[in-house]
């Protein structure tokens, strides 16, 4: 349980740091390492572009996420216990 713990809170320092960067410097380290998917369809003459977050971005931002979560619940349990 401790290693998940400290796993998590790892995940979600990088995590912060990388909304650090995008604050501060406009710079995404996750889009940069996982590209956004461009895809181009011509319909009709008409050419159409969409833009898609890439899956392994959305699996980082993720675990970002749950990792915030888990270390946030893991604090307030034991918050209760110490009490």
């Amino acid at each position: 349980m401790k290693f998940l713990y400290r796993l998590f809170l790892v995940i979600l320092v990088i995590g912060g740091l990388n909304r650090a960067l995008v604050g501060r410097f406009d710079m995404n380290l996750v889009t940069k390492i996982f590209p956004d998917v461009i895809k181009t369809v011509a319909t009709n003459g008409v050419e159409t572009t969409t833009t898609t977050l890439n899956q392994l971005a959305m699996i980082v931002y993720t675990l970002v996420g749950v990792s915030a979560l888990w270390v946030f619940i893991a604090n307030l349990c034991c918050k209760c216990k110490k009490q």
